[in-house]
């Protein structure tokens, strides 16, 4: 027993080592694809830096959701690849301990963090995006602000120029003038003596309300002028491309509600003959990345044990090969989910299971030392395949 502890905890140093670095390298690459996005906010928007954090914040547990899985099996190949390759493996071996010895740290570990991921996934992950769209409104809401400052043309707007003549408060907005040209075929201006600002934090969106203005539209033949006049008229100010998006009446989108408002929803739409796919594409979405971390601790350990003397490189490249495979089997099958080809649930866990049996195989295969010779016939093949092509073009 105090032998058995002393491994585990030694395997389990083996993989903390490389989970984290795995972690921290992962989670710096995701942040790249937005950190673009966001420098723009805070140089040319003028939101400050504090604000720009709280952003990285709120879309970390949506990161943590991906790269936990995938670090967790980038550890066990380094680690088991470097106990193979300095012979560890094979002293346990002579010292009598099994392949399932081993793999025990690595399967604890593993569960562990399915709980981390799963809570993650299931709670905190729906309610910082819901924050993340929040905060960012915050932000281009004051953006709004800003696009509406008294005595300067200001196109903040897409394809849209405005100006207000004097502006004391949000509710007392005085001399408007408008140039709409988001439609090239349409361009027109809009002259007001008076408006407000009214924000909806529920929709996300910004509606600047009018009164006592007219429309002057372009000129469609020569000596033709159109002109309307309103008592009070609304003009949606799009501050969307920031990244919001409006989701249903209660202003969250699927991806942005935790998993037991999720089952309330499907269960309601069940009810009422509406199409569930999506709400069950979420749901099993969420169930999946939660089961990847127990499906890489399965295999992680197994195809990191090599007959030959190989670096951590290695099991890197190889992580990195089981991951494509994985993601792109599901979602392959998403998308036949999708289509209505297969159903949710199947498009979830048939390639789940699938994936798993093959887990179990190799980890069975490794720890009775079975031996079928299939990777020298694979090997062979490709051979014989790469020589009769080559032949083929040097024959005239």
């Amino acid at each position: 027993m105090f032998r058995t502890r002393i491994l585990d905890r030694y395997i389990m140093r083996e993989l903390l080592a490389p989970f984290f670095l795995s972690i921290a390298v992962l989670t710096l690459a995701l942040f790249l694809q937005r950190i673009f996005r966001l420098v723009e906010l805070v140089l040319s928007k003028g939101s400050s830096l504090a604000a720009t954090g709280k952003l990285l914040l709120f879309i970390m547990p949506g990161f943590l959701m991906m790269t936990i899985p995938m670090s967790l099996l980038v550890a066990a190949l380094t680690a088991f690849t470097r106990l193979s390759s300095d012979s560890e493996v094979t002293a346990m071996k002579a010292s009598q301990v099994s392949l399932y010895a081993m793999v025990r740290p690595v399967l604890t570990f593993s569960l562990l963090l399915f709980l981390v991921t799963s809570g993650i996934a299931h709670f905190v992950a729906p309610h910082s995006t819901y924050a993340f769209k929040a905060h960012l409104f915050n932000m281009v809401k004051s953006r709004a602000m800003v696009g509406l400052e008294q005595g300067i043309f200001s196109s903040t707007f897409d394809g849209m120029v405005v100006y207000v003549d004097k502006m004391n408060s949000l509710d007392d907005i005085r001399g408007i003038f408008i140039s709409d040209e988001r439609s090239a075929n349409e361009p027109y201006a809009i002259l007001a003596k008076q408006g407000r600002l009214i924000t909806n934090p529920e929709n996300f969106n910004v509606t600047l309300v009018m009164e006592q203005g007219s429309i002057h539209l372009q000129p469609r033949a020569e000596g033709s002028y159109a002109l309307m006049s309103f008592d009070t008229g609304r003009l949606y100010l799009d501050i969307n491309r920031g990244g919001l998006r409006r989701g249903d009446a209660s202003g969250r989108d699927i991806d942005e509600k935790d998993s037991l408002a999720l089952l309330q929803d499907l269960r309601q739409a069940r009810r009422e003959g509406k199409a569930t796919t999506a709400i069950e594409m979420e749901l099993q979405k969420r169930l999946s990345v939660s089961y990847a971390c127990v499906v890489f601790g399965l295999i992680g350990a197994p195809l990191g044990i090599r007959r030959s003397r190989t670096g951590k490189s290695a099991g890197i490249a190889i992580s990195i090969g089981v991951i494509l495979v994985y993601y792109f089997v599901l979602g392959t099958a998403a998308r036949l989910a999708g289509s209505g080809a297969l159903s949710p649930a199947m498009a979830t866990w048939v390639p789940n299971g699938l994936i798993t049996l093959g887990a179990v195989f190799l980890l069975i295969k490794k720890g009775h030392e079975l031996y079928f010779g299939i990777g020298p016939r694979i090997s062979a093949a490709a051979y014989r395949f790469v020589s009769l092509f080559r032949k083929k073009r040097q024959a005239p």
